[in-house]
């Protein structure tokens, strides 16, 4: 591939070598309020000059806003005297657009050249959890302009869960929280989206994690509860025996419909903790009168109503894979999120299938193990990647719990079903996230997945991606979008890190998995499967103003330092000696300390290494140690440090 800044990489790309100047892009014709809006996008990041190109765009007749399924392809041709769009759709002229936006460099040039391109995938989606923390419209706003630069095209909002319920109902007004959105607000994010080519999916999630419901209205529950601010599962369940919960459900789709036009609503359905309906005689005698023999066909029987709801009102609901747990109504979406394998139990019970699994980004991984993760990849190969993590140094604090997921596996009855993978989609869950450090956590990692949604399978080489990436960055901060490092520097300089120590610090990385959310004692509970009665280390109204929650999930700063043990011994000695300069001037933060001495320990490894003073085995035992978390950090340069050790 060329080091064109794109991102997601189209599917053919021709170019001949010429270059034109990008001036105001001049389309003769009418129209319409959304190619107008796009346009200016394209003009808004233009330098100041008073030049213009003509551009000559065609496309098919387009619904009033973005449908799944809808055709998204694009062919773009970029001429030394003008530039031409042809598409089938409005939404395909908006990405032949943004491809422009991408390509256009500082100083207002394009390459010639002709991108023929169509996303492989029709579901590429992000979502995020609105309801454990509260994230402004405004951020919203700022997300769905990032979405569109990467072409991505579904924002799922997670309205509800036991902590907050985020939806303006005005027929139930106890539900909103203090902090929700208003029908304007909701409204005004689907136009603005829907100018971008976006649809945006809402959730309400039921029948479990509805603490938030209950404790507005607490008759729709078999059982009492109150208000929480912990987070993990809860107990608190609908009493799906209960006609009046169903008028209730039916009245708030109503209600979600008049806000959202997407034909897809979804219901949830995850962690439904059973013990309300066990423990309850009047939800057993209903079972028994139905034989509805388990919790799951209970929720089962739940969720066919709710579908039926839905169906009524012209929409199509999704469910997370619990939902097949017994059996889903014909018709259903299913999000897979629980292992490689719920994926193609949806497929061959004929539901098609919105793939996640591999795609938490609250979980801290690098882009690396993202981007390995094909939506429509063999089982097999899945199960690969899976297993692979537990011999990934990078994931050795936490192996013990990526294998307590593999009690999710299990395999399809049968190999061949009709149910289509739709794409992917990208989970940000919220416990530790709020709205300043939102960028920080999703754009770290979001782009390389968007490629995986919308390029080809073939678009797969790891390495030439994250040097795009790079560029894309360089990109997004040149069209004023978002400058990602300086974003996170200066919340580490608010978190308490000093200027001249940014460069040690971002050598550090958050611990993964659920390491950070669940603690020492609660992850030690999980493996052992007795979380429930354990606390975590963050609730709510837990300050999220740490250097951890400043730091990008995967330190760019680390990779360029492994990188530099391939080049010179005098250039890396002399890297070496100014971060132990730093580092022993002290006064880092009282978190930062640990892992700070740990990384010194490494550095100082290299130093030996490098002047013969320090045997093999004695490097590598450093090594090691410097390699076990730190509180919530570990040092980042360490797999490969052990890796270049062993090299040498």
């Amino acid at each position: 591939m060329t080091n064109l800044p794109l991102m997601p990489w189209p599917e053919t790309i021709e170019l001949t070598g010429e270059t034109t100047r990008l001036g105001r892009l001049q389309f003769e014709g009418a129209t319409e309020r959304r190619l107008g809006a796009a346009l200016e996008r394209v003009n808004d990041d233009l330098s100041a000059s008073g030049s213009t190109l003509a551009v000559g765009i065609t496309y098919g007749e387009t619904g009033a806003y973005p449908k799944l399924g809808d055709d998204e392809s694009y062919d773009l041709r970029i001429n030394p005297d003008g530039i031409q769009v042809d598409a089938e759709t409005l939404w395909g002229v908006l990405h032949a657009l943004t491809t422009v936006r991408q390509l256009r460099d500082a100083q207002d040039l394009l390459p010639c050249g002709r991108i023929r391109d169509r996303p492989r995938f029709p579901w590429r989606g992000l979502m995020l959890d609105v309801a454990r923390h509260f994230l402004s419209v405004d951020a919203l706003k700022q997300t769905v302009e990032l979405m569109a630069f990467y072409k991505l095209n579904v924002l799922h909002l997670h309205l509800s869960d036991d902590q907050g319920f985020r939806f303006p109902s005005t027929r139930f007004p106890k539900l909103a929280a203090a902090e929700a959105y208003t029908e304007t607000e909701l409204r005004e994010l689907v136009e603005l989206a829907a100018d971008r080519g976006i649809r945006i999916v809402p959730e309400l999630d039921m029948p479990g994690h509805v603490t938030s419901w209950l404790t507005a209205y607490p008759e729709w529950g078999s059982e009492p509860t109150s208000a929480t601010n912990r987070f993990g599962v809860h107990k608190a369940a609908l009493n799906p025996t209960d006609d009046a919960v169903y008028l209730a459900i039916d009245t708030l789709l109503g209600e979600v419909c008049e806000v959202f036009p997407d034909e897809c609503i979804h219901l949830g359905g995850d962690e439904v903790h059973p013990a309300w309906w066990t423990g309850n005689e009047s939800v057993q005698s209903f079972m028994a009168t139905r034989q509805l023999a388990t919790p799951s066909a209970l929720q089962a029987y739940f969720n066919a109503r709710v579908f039926a709801l839905a169906t009524a009102r012209g929409r199509r609901l999704l469910g997370w894979d619990e939902v097949l747990n017994d059996s889903a109504p014909a018709g259903m979406i299913v999000q897979s999120w629980r292992g490689a394998t719920a994926r193609d139990r949806a497929l061959v019970m004929g539901h098609d299938c919105v793939v996640s699994s591999g795609y938490y980004l609250d979980l801290f991984y690098p882009n690396d193990v993202h981007y390995a993760y094909d939506p429509a990849a063999p089982d097999a190969e899945l199960l690969r990647l899976e297993d692979g993590l537990l011999d990934d140094p990078r994931f050795a604090h936490v192996a013990d719990g990526l294998r307590w997921t593999h009690a999710w596996r299990a395999s399809a009855s049968k190999t061949t079903g009709d149910g289509k993978v739709l794409g992917g989609e990208a989970c940000l869950w919220s416990e530790l996230v709020d709205g300043p450090i939102l960028n920080v956590r999703l754009w770290s990692r979001l782009p390389m997945l968007a490629e995986r949604f919308w390029s080809p399978a073939c678009v797969n080489d790891v390495d030439d991606a994250y040097a795009r990436l790079a560029a894309s960055y360089r990109r997004l901060a040149e069209v004023q979008l978002l400058s990602l490092e300086t974003e996170s520097a200066a919340l580490l300089e608010r978190f308490g890190v000093r200027h001249e120590q940014l460069a040690v610090v971002r050598l550090l990385e958050p611990i993964k998995w659920y390491g950070r959310l669940l603690g020492e004692a609660a992850l030690a509970a999980r493996i052992d499967g007795r979380e429930m009665p354990l606390s975590r280390p963050y609730q709510v109204d837990t300050p999220l103003n740490r250097p951890v929650d400043a730091l990008l999930p995967e330190s760019f700063a680390a990779r360029d330092f492994v990188a530099a043990l391939q080049r010179s011994d005098t250039g890396l000695k002399e890297a070496c000696l100014e971060l132990l300069t730093v580092i022993e001037a002290g006064g880092f933060a009282d978190d930062l300390q640990a892992p700070v001495d740990r990384l010194g320990q490494a550095l100082t490894v290299v130093l030996g290494v490098l002047d013969g003073s320090l045997e093999t085995e004695a490097a590598r035992r450093t090594l090691q140690d410097a390699s076990l978390p730190q509180g919530e950090y570990v040092v980042a340069i360490v797999p490969g440090l052990l890796d270049w050790l062993g090299h040498r």
